[in-house]
This record gives structure tokens, C-alpha cells and sequence, in this order.
């Protein structure tokens, strides 16, 4: 499990970006779309154009990690919902994250059920 700490700044990214880019092209565009840096201690999070999956860009102090979760039955339902579309991006709550990367609802903390019991 990828947890984020409380204390985190965590940023949602509210343009589908190409699933294609990896560490150097998600780095590029914190740089140029969303205006910040990636070397700070905070979460970027990505969400593919089907809705079927999400990428993590985090610094650690040391270097840049890349987490990717891609669900296997069902879309991130909740993303959109979030907030004005006319943004780029959002920062959210790290509570609010760990919900999204569970595929659950961020506006009642509902987790979604297990395709598939473990």
C-alpha cells in the first residue's frame, strides 16, 4: 500500500495528461503547466484519459519516485467531481488522496468495494 503522510502537500492535476510520459515528461509538465517545482516534498497526482489509471510523482529528498495504479475492472469515478473545471490543478488534503487511490468517493471518505476478494 502507497500511503502519503498527513502532513504532505498533495497536488491533483485536473488535465488528462498522455500515460506515456514517465518521470522526465510528468517532471516537465509540473514545471511548465502547473508552474511549480517538482523537487518539493509534495505528491503530484495524474489520472489518465480512459479513467483507468493514476500516477503518483513524488521527490524524497534523494530522487523522484513514480508510483502508477491501474485499476482493473471499473474508472476513478470520483476525479471530476472535485472541483471547477476552468482550473489546471487543485491541492487536496492527503486523507482525500489515499480515498482517491482506493477508488472511493472524496466527498463522503467511501471506499469502494474489491472486485475480487483477497
Amino acid at each position: 500500500m502507497f500511503t502519503i503522510p498527513s502532513s504532505a502537500k498533495v497536488y491533483l492535476s485536473l488535465t488528462k495528461v498522455d500515460f506515456r510520459k514517465q518521470i522526465e515528461g510528468l517532471k516537465k509538465w509540473i514545471k511548465i503547466e502547473m508552474k511549480m517545482d517538482p523537487f518539493t516534498n509534495a505528491y503530484f497526482f495524474f489520472i489518465s484519459k480512459n479513467k483507468k489509471s493514476i500516477k503518483v510523482l513524488h521527490f524524497d529528498g534523494q530522487g523522484l519516485g513514480l508510483y502508477t495504479k491501474r485499476l482493473s475492472v471499473g474508472k476513478f469515478r470520483w476525479w471530476e467531481g472535485l472541483c471547477d473545471a476552468s482550473l489546471k490543478y487543485i491541492d487536496i488534503k492527503p486523507l482525500v488522496s489515499q480515498v482517491i487511490l482506493m477508488n472511493g468517493n472524496s466527498h463522503q471518505l467511501q471506499i469502494q468495494k474489491n472486485w475480487k476478494e483477497l
